[in-house]
């Protein structure tokens, strides 16, 4: 598979990831949060704008795919907004403490950052071929 086909298929499944897991979030919040025995915070604003957010970034997502090389610049603003999850959710992991499934999430967010930070490399490489 040539790396513009992989990086293609990458943030088109991570657009679907996001907006999957925000949309769930967003509308199925209190499953979750029962299902995983989190305690609920006293207003659901705290879970919609993430959630929300999280559709966002998914959109961001498909956008990166339809044009690889174009869009550079939103790719370094999704990995800055995983880096910032990540950093978040680990940092409060060893200083409170937080529910698994936020750790599993942030897991993902690190392969995303790998991979963001290859297609970067790559697409600066292919731009400069232009």
């Amino acid at each position: 598979m040539k790396a513009k086909d992989f990086f293609k298929l990458f943030f088109m499944f991570v657009g679907v990831y996001d907006v999957l897991l925000g949309g769930s979030f967003a509308l199925f919040y209190k499953d979750i949060y029962a299902r995983f025995n989190i305690a609920l915070p006293n207003h659901p604003g705290y879970i919609l704008v993430p959630a929300l957010f999280i559709i966002a970034g998914g959109v961001g997502e498909f956008l990166i795919a339809n044009n690889l090389l174009r869009n550079i610049d939103l790719a370094i603003v999704r990995l800055l907004m995983k880096l910032s999850f990540t950093s978040a959710v680990f940092y409060s992991y060893f200083r409170f403490g937080v529910p698994t499934i936020f750790v599993l999430i942030s897991i993902a967010s690190i392969i995303g950052v790998i991979v963001n930070v290859l297609f970067i490399c790559w697409a600066n490489t292919e731009n400069l071929k232009a």
